[in-house]
């Protein structure tokens, strides 16, 4: 039960939110956690998650605040709302006992709204495209012999530019680069992970005992440029986590999360239209949870992020809660 325990800690964050772009000007719409898991050789995973993120707070650096509250100069536009959905399929293979690779497909469903400040009008968006694909693998440079050994691993990946980056609304009216379901960059994702089990602790279940783990992860992204040059800010993401078990199907997942992001380089972006004095931050996040083992091979869980401390570039859309919700499927069959 203890080893099964620690191998199902290493594999709890398959579909959980990726290290997805973010949209800049209009404040982070991704769930910043730590996404890594330890495949053992010959298995392969199969998941999907579905995301929400609801955009309808502004924030003045690490203010509330409301809508035209600051302006850059030249700003043509107040940003006032923007809810994100992505529906992300994932698939990871353990080729050898070190070694894994990854594939992430995700489809995003965005609708945003603005107010042009010259026209005094109103303008939105409502679409749904495909996101830019991710491959990664990662590499295992300590192995845990027992469950209360270390254990370290190195990422390297690859985020394509794969996504819509031509989306208009009703009116046929570009959206701005910031929201486009793709980027048009290429980027590179670098990655280190460390989990060791502390202690064993009782569960609910009467009699069992299960490792209580902790987990420090950290992501750097080096972000190219994309459509007409616009490059995002580099990222770093920092995470610490811990779960619980509950019972022998149910454990309590909680991580601390950190983003934060450089301010955007325009390229021949209008900065009118997308200034780069709003983009980029620091984002702090609480995120609880529960995933569920409904069967040896199949799991299901719930993540809730919930933001502890904002202070964003100039002026931003932020939301109050994160959502994610996700299944997977694990398989022995190319073992």
């Amino acid at each position: 039960m203890k080893s099964l325990t620690l191998f199902s800690f290493l594999a709890v964050f398959l579909a959980i939110c990726s290290v997805d772009q973010a949209v800049a000007g209009c404040g982070a719409a991704t769930c910043p956690l730590n996404t890594h898991r330890y495949l053992r050789s010959g298995r392969l995973t199969f998941g999907f998650a579905r995301e929400y993120i609801n955009q309808d707070q502004i924030h003045v650096g690490s203010s509330a605040s409301f809508v035209g509250a600051f302006r850059q100069p030249g700003q043509e536009h107040d940003e006032v709302q923007t809810i994100n959905s992505r529906d992300i399929v994932r698939m990871q293979y353990g080729v050898f006992s070190r070694l894994a690779l990854s594939l992430e497909v995700p489809f995003v469903h965005r609708e945003h709204s603005h107010f042009v400040i010259d026209e005094a009008k109103w303008e939105s968006w409502n679409f749904t495209g495909l996101g830019d694909v991710i491959l990664s693998g990662q590499f295992a440079a300590l192995l845990p012999p027992s469950e209360f050994s270390p254990y370290l691993s190195f990422a390297l990946g690859v985020k394509l530019a794969t996504g819509v980056t031509n989306a208009r609304n009703g009116e046929g009216e570009k959206a701005e680069v910031t929201i486009q379901p793709g980027t048009g960059s290429t980027d590179v994702i670098l990655g280190v992970d460390y989990r060791q089990a502390l202690a064993s602790v009782p569960t609910l279940s009467g009699g069992v005992y299960a490792t209580l783990p902790v987990s420090i992860g950290v992501t750097y992204r080096i972000n190219g440029a994309g459509t007409l040059g616009w490059r995002f800010g580099n990222e770093l993401i920092a995470s610490l986590g811990t779960e619980y078990q509950l019972a022998n199907r149910a454990t309590l997942l909680f991580q601390i999360n950190g983003r934060f992001q450089e301010k955007a380089d325009p390229g021949r972006v209008d900065i009118g239209d997308v200034p780069p004095g709003n983009t980029g931050g620091t984002w702090i996040y609480a995120s609880p949870g529960l995933r569920v083992q409904l069967s040896d091979s199949f799991s299901a869980y719930g993540i809730a992020q919930l933001p502890v401390y904002q202070d964003v570039n100039g002026i931003q859309q932020t939301s109050n809660l994160n959502l994610q919700f996700g299944v997977s499927f694990e398989t022995g069959l190319l073992e």
